[in-house]
């Protein structure tokens, strides 16, 4: 009997949920909406982003709005030009050839570390910039309305399936 009972309100819970549209949208009016925003945002320059990149680490993220990323690259190449800086004192103090030669190569990977940091980072930029415009909601129906069973019956089951697998 408490089984029917909790079986009886989950059915009524997810009907709700089914039948608590407020009002149908068609898929013109969700076209409009979509182009309507993505032209209300200015277009990014894919070539100032990546010119921004090189002059300044992360400047060519945060142009393109994408501002944690901008501080994780300015972190980045920061660590490793300190680095660098600091195998060049180490190189400037040894007291011997084996020593000196250690941090010459040393200074040398991050040089190539801070070289690539760079390359990574301006092709970010200039990929963001490009893809500024690019939609990255999760509605993958490109403004499409959903396509259901007439059943009703049939629909509630195969969402309430959906819900409880998920």
């Amino acid at each position: 009997m408490k089984c029917f009972f909790f079986g009886a309100i989950i059915v009524v819970l997810m009907t709700g949920r089914i039948f608590s549209q407020d009002k149908a949208t068609t898929a013109s009016d969700t076209l409009k909406t979509v182009v309507a925003d993505s032209l209300a945002r200015k277009a990014k320059n894919p070539t100032g982003a990546m010119l921004r990149s090189i002059i300044f680490p992360g400047w060519g993220q945060w142009y393109n709005g994408k501002h944690f990323k901008a501080v994780l690259v300015f972190g980045a190449e920061a660590g490793i030009i300190a680095n660098t800086i600091r195998q060049n004192q180490k190189v400037q103090a040894s007291k011997s050839d084996l020593e000196r030669e250690f941090y010459l190569e040393n200074r040398r990977l991050s040089n190539w570390w801070l070289a690539g940091a760079i390359l990574l980072s301006t092709i970010d930029a200039y990929v963001d910039a490009h893809l500024y415009h690019f939609d990255e909601s999760p509605n993958l129906g490109a403004g499409l309305p959903a396509v259901r069973e007439n059943e009703r019956a049939q629909e509630v089951f195969w969402l309430w399936r959906a819900q409880i697998q998920f």
